[in-house]
Parts: C-alpha cells; sequence; structure tokens
C-alpha cells in the first residue's frame, strides 16, 4: 500500500489546505498563534503554486471565512472551498447559516458543504434535505459530514445517507477509521481525512507532554526514534504515513507559516519505506483521551 496514489493523482494534488489558524491560534505545539493575513497571501499563491486547490475552512474557525474572503479578493487564483455548518447554532437554517459563509468568503457557491458535527444530524436528520436542496440548487457541490468516531460513519452507511464525503481524523497513532475506508469508497463516498499531525503532537518532546497525554510518551519516543534511524522528518512519516492508503481521497493539512506549507509540500512526495511502515502500523491507539483534542483540558 505504501506510496500509491490515488486515481494516479500527484501526491501534493491529493492535499487540502486546512485554514484553522487564519483564523484562530490553533493547535497543542502552535507557539505563534493566528497566520497574518499578508502571510496567508503568500501562503495561498504558493500552494496554488504547487497545485493545492481545495480549501478547508468553517464558520466556527474564528475569523477564518472573513480572512479568506479579504485575501482570495486580490488573489488571481481560484479555490474549490469547503466550509462547515456551526455545530453551537442549532437553530439556524442551513440555508442562512450557508448564506452568511458565502457573504464572509466573498463567493458564489461553495465546492463543499459540511455539518460540522454528527450530532447536527443526529439530533435532525431532515437537516440533509436543507443540504440537499443547496446541492440541488447548484450553489454546492458536495455534501457530508464531519465525524470523530467510527460508529458515526456505520450509522451513515447503514441508513444509507446520501452524502459525498465525509471528514475525519487518521494519523499514525489514529486508526480506528481504518477497517471503513473501502467500504466508504464502495458506496462512492470520499474520505477526507485530518488531524494526520494531532494538532502537533507528533513534533512535540515526549518528556514535555502535558499530564493528561503522559500515556502517548512510550509511543512517541518510538516514533522519534523510527525518524531518527531512517533519517526521515517527522513529518514527512505522519504525512507519508496518510498518503500511502489508497483509500483515502484527500488528506486536509494545517500551516502555521509559509514554511510549513512548503516542508508539507515537500514531505508529500515521501514514499516510505515497506520496513517502516511495517512498524509504523504497531503504534496504533485506542485511548480516545489521546486521540480526540477536544477532550483535551482547556490550556
Amino acid at each position: 500500500m505504501q506510496g500509491l496514489s490515488l486515481d494516479n493523482q500527484s501526491p501534493a494534488k491529493r492535499l487540502i489546505l486546512g485554514t484553522a489558524q487564519f483564523g484562530l491560534p490553533y493547535g497543542i505545539s502552535n507557539q505563534r498563534g493566528q497566520i497574518p493575513e499578508a502571510e496567508v497571501a503568500a501562503i495561498l499563491a504558493e500552494a496554488a503554486k504547487a497545485g493545492l486547490d481545495t480549501l478547508d475552512t468553517a464558520a466556527a474557525y474564528g475569523s477564518s471565512e472573513q480572512c479568506l474572503g479579504n485575501v482570495l479578493n486580490s488573489l488571481p487564483e481560484t479555490y474549490r472551498i469547503i466550509s462547515k455548518y456551526p455545530p453551537n447554532q442549532p437553530g439556524k437554517p442551513i440555508a442562512q447559516a450557508f448564506r452568511e459563509s458565502l457573504e464572509r468568503l466573498r463567493i458564489d457557491k461553495l465546492y463543499g458543504c459540511l455539518l460540522h458535527s454528527y450530532a447536527s444530524y443526529s439530533g435532525k436528520p431532515s437537516i440533509l434535505d436543507e443540504l440537499q436542496e443547496l446541492k440541488s440548487s447548484g450553489q454546492v457541490e458536495k455534501i457530508g459530514i464531519s465525524l470523530y468516531h467510527p460508529a458515526e460513519a456505520e450509522e451513515l452507511l447503514q441508513q444509507e445517507v446520501p452524502i459525498d464525503l465525509v471528514q475525519f481524523p487518521y494519523s499514525i497513532f489514529d486508526r480506528r477509521f481504518e477497517e471503513l475506508l473501502p467500504e466508504l469508497r464502495s458506496r462512492g463516498i470520499e474520505s477526507h481525512i485530518r488531524s494526520v499531525y494531532l494538532q502537533g503532537l507528533y513534533f512535540m518532546q515526549p518528556d514535555q507532554l502535558p499530564l493528561y497525554l503522559q500515556e502517548a510518551a512510550p509511543k512517541l519516543e518510538r516514533l522519534q526514534e523510527l525518524a531518527c534511524n531512517y533519517q526521515l522528518p517527522i513529518g514527512a512519516i505522519c504525512l507519508g504515513f496518510a498518503l500511502a492508503n489508497p483509500y483515502i481521497s484527500q488528506v486536509v493539512i494545517g500551516v502555521e507559516s509559509l514554511l510549513t506549507l512548503q516542508e508539507n509540500i515537500r514531505y508529500s512526495d515521501t514514499v516510505l519505506p515497506e520496513a517502516l511502515y511495517t512498524q509504523l502500523l504497531e503504534l496504533k491507539e485506542d485511548n480516545e483521551t489521546i486521540l480526540l483534542p477536544y477532550k483535551w483540558p482547556a490550556r
């Protein structure tokens, strides 16, 4: 499975640029804070040059949509944009939230519109009808749901819910959704994965982990030992591992600077040695307190 590209796409084309850092000081290892708009413009221009043509944002990402609206207005490139219905405004009609996102982004349609949480669907299944109406009217090309737990994907598959894509976490430690990937593909549902760097956890030193993540220290030490043995950057190993799975449609990457975007573009060409890939499979983690940042205490 290592090194295979989906449908012969170049690895970089399978990347989606996550934009949470454009509107929030996002990520456990983020020491810098929110990215200034001037640098956002440089990041987007560099992404386009490398062939990245899709952006992932959300109404819940602070000022990310406004930032994109400001910056994209001055750039010649065009991007496919995926945004998400806010999870904390259950009374707001989809159409209204959708219009507000378009206004902030200064565009007239979205490539993708997701429910930001499975609870938005489970609490009101008819909400998908509203998304379908937006799709039928041509205002959005693809609709779907952002997930956290495999049981959520299983229920969607059992109910044969008419969606085009799902987004969920996947990384060296977090392979909870792995068994569902072939079935999602067979149903024509794209799997967009996020958290390949687990909000930066993989870049932290094991002896500097907060108490609530101490259980991850042994596996983090092993990962860093492997990176040293194979003389590969941690980022290249994490991204290479995700891109090695041919059932993964696209990988959402967040960046903290122009430099980290350039690093990610280089890392996307990484083909992991068979022996390394096999050893990485042994680092699978089941403890959701480690795997799911929303369970981490507020800092």
